[in-house]
């Protein structure tokens, strides 16, 4: 009987420790899918661009209904929204088949609290997992893009990309609005498809984090260690909320390693008033250091000290963390990263060096835009589908210009095959003249770092071609596609339109760089071309420009504005710097227009782009139709804003 007992409570005991261990096992991989779920969408997104926005007066009172231009401005936004012509175009929102096993998210990063634009969403990322290929894949867009805002899903409304989330917040705004477009995940699933539109690629879900939460996960692991590139200075407010000091304070980080606070690593992320090192107050070198934040979290997040934090981290997630992530669906991601040390992780970012120009916007705001001739968002488009398709030929085509030679002793071909090449995604430069040769070939001037993007090019033209690689000369990476007489079919490759493509072009008051509204006497600007950048524009002014990579305006100041004090002058290199007197004051003057009232376009046409009416303040250029292809013979009759070229010199 004894016996009988004590064999029949040994089963009941093993039976309960295994259904312990599957109860203990579920929870483990429950909580592990959640931290690796916050790891890749919080912790990879410590790259983001933390950037407060200190815009606009305070938000109106509870209960008060802001009327007309108070309604943006209630939000934090500093322009108005510029409607958009009525159009017939269908504004598309790419999707994938269920058997797509690729994850990809929109990933945002908020002020939140009682910052000015507490929703603007100043760092925004797309990241997409592909547990396929064992790869993630991230990039960044600037949060000044100038973008159509489709509330009801037709009618267009041009604004910043930051204040997508922000508006969509915000249930006394655009009322007219889709329902997917309401309640809890409302504003995260509009600027999810927002950005789904602009890039042509499918969005499953979003992610966003607050400040707070961005300090609070730093200092629970028990801070970083960044190795910091380049020494710099900026100004900084001493408070994030200005209501409680609206002073500014001036923030210094020296080359080489630095242990981090949260607090300390949120400024890293944000400093933007260069004082000194004048290359570290742009957008673009704070994305990079935002990127080295990324980096330092992982491991440090992986070490026994931060994995212990595991609970806390998760605390703080569901304090700070808004997304419509499946719980069920966290397993999922989590076998995905717990291969972690295979997965091959690629990284870009839209920037002004590749696809990207700056315009002025309505009021002298800065917007970006696309570079491209008639500022459609295409030629991204494609560039973010093959980053989507395949991430390492997508960053090659995002950091390598392809430049194009006519060798084949006819004119305009190298034009034609440049074009046809950007409407593919790729970055082209200005075709050059060459001599008759037979034999086509790609010459690497990389060192070999643009292998895949010589693979994607003989892949899209189906042509093998003789490859020679070369060192590097100067800073530009470039692969140089010389076409011979051989191959001149290649110039008559026919790419599709791409009809679902946005433009940027509705509000926009210059398109050939930022003029902004500066206090008086303006400063100098500054010539940042460098002679490789002018030699390049100087070789090809006879040449009808392919929507490509065009020389950048000189830099300006850039503007800011406080709560407080309006519009901040940023420091221009060489100018004498009082940090402690704070913002300067906004002016009241507005640029001069020219003697016709018209901003004038100088962007070059491409071969086959209609060349677009100046816009005015008055009166917005509107894109209203598709280009048509010009004859032969147009290109020859288009004027080019260049410096003039011997007649002798032939048309590649």
């Amino acid at each position: 009987m004894d016996e009988n007992l004590t064999s029949i409570s040994r089963r009941f005991t093993d039976w309960s420790n295994r259904q312990r261990g599957r109860i203990l096992s579920l929870n483990r991989k429950t909580l592990l899918g959640l931290f690796m779920a916050l790891y890749v969408l919080g912790g990879l997104g410590m790259g983001w661009m933390f950037v407060a926005a200190y815009v606009l007066p305070p938000t109106p009172a509870q209960g008060d209904q802001p009327t007309g231009v108070e309604r943006e401005q209630s939000v934090g936004a500093e322009v108005v929204p510029v409607p958009g012509p009525e159009t017939d175009q269908q504004f598309e929102i790419p999707s994938k088949p269920p058997s797509d096993p690729r994850m990809s998210f929109l990933l945002l990063g908020y002020g939140g609290g009682s910052h000015d634009g507490a929703y603007l969403t100043d760092s925004i990322m797309l990241a997409v997992a592909d547990p396929s290929q064992k790869t993630l894949t991230l990039l960044s867009v600037p949060r000044d893009c100038w973008v159509p805002l489709l509330f009801d899903g037709k009618t267009a409304l041009y604004s910043k990309l930051n204040t997508a989330y922000a508006f969509a917040r915000d249930p006394s705004l655009y009322r007219g609005r889709l329902p997917r477009y309401t309640g809890g995940h409302g504003a995260g699933n509009f600027a999810a498809d927002t950005m789904s539109r602009l890039l042509g690629v499918p969005i499953s879900n979003y992610l966003a984090l607050d400040f707070e939460g961005f300090r609070q996960m730093i200092d629970a692991v028990g801070g970083i260690d960044v190795n910091i590139p380049n020494s710099f200075a900026a100004s900084y407010p001493a408070n994030d909320d200005p209501s409680i000091d609206s002073s500014w304070t001036v923030v210094r980080f020296n080359k080489g390693v630095q242990h981090m606070s949260g607090e300390r690593a949120i400024q890293f992320a944000r400093a933007r008033e260069a004082l000194d090192n004048m290359s570290e107050g742009t957008d673009f070198a704070r994305s990079q250091r935002q990127r080295l934040i990324m980096e330092a979290f992982k491991t440090r997040l992986f070490e026994p000290t931060g994995l212990l934090r595991l609970p806390q981290i998760l605390a703080i997630a569901a304090r700070h963390v808004d997304t419509d992530y499946p719980i069920l669906e966290v397993g999922q991601l989590s076998q995905f990263l717990l291969g972690w040390k295979d997965v091959r992780i690629f990284q870009a970012a839209l920037t002004t060096d590749n696809y990207l120009a700056s315009g002025t916007g309505p009021g002298g705001a800065y917007v970006a835009i696309p570079s491209s001739a008639d500022h459609s968002w295409s030629q991204i488009r494609a560039f973010a589908r093959r980053l989507w398709e395949d991430p390492a030929s997508g960053v090659a085509m995002a950091e390598t210009k392809v430049v194009v030679v006519n060798n084949t002793g006819e004119p305009s071909l190298a034009a034609r095959l440049s074009t046809a090449l950007a409407k593919l995604g790729y970055r082209v430069g200005i075709p050059v003249p060459g001599q008759p040769r037979a034999e086509s070939r790609l010459i690497d001037r990389t060192g070999g770092k643009a292998s895949a993007l010589a693979a994607q090019l003989e892949k899209d033209l189906g042509v093998q071609f003789q490859q020679v690689t070369e060192a590097p000369v100067g800073k530009a990476a470039e692969v140089v596609l010389e076409l011979g007489m051989n191959d001149k079919s290649l110039a008559d490759l026919v790419v599709p339109a791409d009809g679902d493509a946005p433009y940027s072009t509705v509000g926009v008051e210059n398109f050939a760089g930022w003029v902004p509204w500066i206090p008086e006497p303006s400063p100098e600007p500054i010539d940042t071309a460098t002679p490789a950048e002018t030699s390049e524009t100087d070789l090809g002014a006879d040449e009808t420009t392919p929507p490509a990579d065009s020389p950048q305006p000189p830099s300006v100041p850039r503007l800011t504005a406080t709560p407080a004090e309006g519009l901040q002058l940023l420091p221009t290199p060489g100018a004498t710097i009082v940090p402690t007197e704070g913002p300067m004051p906004r002016s009241t003057s507005k640029a001069t227009p020219g003697p016709t009232g018209t901003v004038v376009h100088q962007s070059t046409p491409t071969p086959d782009a209609t060349p677009q009416r100046a816009p005015t303040s008055a009166s917005p250029a509107v894109h209203t139709s598709t280009p048509a292809p010009p004859s032969p013979d147009a290109t020859a009759a288009k004027t080019v804003v260049s410096t003039p070229q011997p007649s002798a010199t032939p048309t590649p």
